[in-house]
């Protein structure tokens, strides 16, 4: 008797038990509808369990997506190097004695790297004492653009990007010196063709490219040529980019290139600027050169080397294209 009353109270508690689990809801700690398991933190704040409706486990806060990524910015092409040629001529440079002491305040240079000992060999000078600026100034063989034509972007190589000097360029726009056209300088040798070199030999320098139309009159050569002896300074020089005579035998190009260098070492712009692709690609460029070492007070110009294709390639019959290096030092 005591027995079975005993099971009936087990019973019973068992059963009331069962029926307060069910109005309390199932265990586990999982959330129906917005109740959260395990009971709630005052002020609604989740206490120990996963919430649904997209809320956080565990009490973690949401991840924050990353910012994105900068866009690399456009840089021009290195489209004109050729290693054999640049390491055949640094290596023959360096068995040249050169005359010029540095520190440089500009100088002249071909682009047509077939001339590399002698672009070596100027390079090698200004790496006694490297730059921080070089304007570069030199002919638009395509004649694209506006007559005086610059850019903002850095320039590929094989050594780095070498950088623009975006004040200096900033300048020359606000003067209404040149305008930014970055197609035509992708394309332009007489500025792609030099910028191994810098990159090798000024690691740190900055360029401010500048291509010129032919064609360009005496005052606005003038007025280009005393806006960059304004910029010019320590650190800062201006490196003309000119190839010489073109498309003539040896004999006739070295006879070009004695009345071009006459014209040169006597500063006559005027006949330099009626000279044409058979004497020099760009009198504009040399012109420039000129005026602003003068506005400058630089000593000058002192011949580095002078040769031209037929004589490097030890061929009299081919059409030449010939070359110097000029120096310019400060006093």
């Amino acid at each position: 008797m005591v027995a079975r009353r005993w099971l009936a109270a087990a019973a019973a508690v068992v059963a009331v038990a069962w029926l307060l689990g069910l109005a309390w809801g199932p265990p586990g700690g999982a959330a129906q509808g917005g109740v959260v398991s395990g009971g709630e933190a005052p002020g609604g704040a989740v206490s120990g369990g996963a919430v649904s409706g997209g809320a956080v486990s565990g009490g973690k806060a949401p991840r924050e997506a990353a910012p994105p990524r900068p866009r690399p910015r456009p840089a021009q092409p290195n489209a004109f190097f050729n290693a054999r040629l640049f390491y055949g001529g640094l290596e023959a440079a360096g068995r040249s004695a050169l005359t010029a002491a540095p520190p440089l305040a500009g100088g002249l240079v071909p682009h047509h790297d077939l001339a590399a000992e002698l672009l070596s060999g100027f390079f090698l000078v200004l790496e006694a004492q490297p730059p921080e600026v070089i304007f570069l100034v030199g002919p638009n063989h395509e004649a694209a653009g506006p007559p005086v034509v610059t850019g903002r972007r850095a320039w590929q190589t094989d050594f780095g990007q070498v950088e623009a000097d975006l004040d200096a360029v900033d300048a020359l726009l606000a003067a209404g010196i040149a305008e930014v056209e970055e197609e035509v300088l992708s394309r332009e040798h007489a500025m792609g063709t030099l910028m191994p070199y810098i990159k090798y030999h000024a690691p740190e320098a900055r360029v401010v490219p500048l291509v010129l139309h032919r064609g360009l009159t005496l005052p606005e050569l003038e007025r280009l040529a005393g806006a960059l002896a304004q910029l010019l300074g320590p650190g800062r020089i201006l490196v003309a980019s000119v190839d010489f005579s073109h498309y003539l035998t040896r004999a006739e190009a070295e006879a070009r290139d004695a009345e071009t260098l006459a014209a040169v070492m006597a500063g006559d712009l005027d006949r330099l600027l009626r000279m044409g692709p058979d004497h020099l690609d760009s009198p504009e460029a040399v012109s420039v050169l000129l005026m602003a070492m003068d506005a400058v007070g630089a000593e000058g110009p002192t011949v580095l080397g002078h040769t031209n294709s037929g004589e490097i390639l030890r061929d009299d019959l081919i059409e030449t294209t010939s070359y110097f290096t000029f120096a310019f030092t400060r006093r």
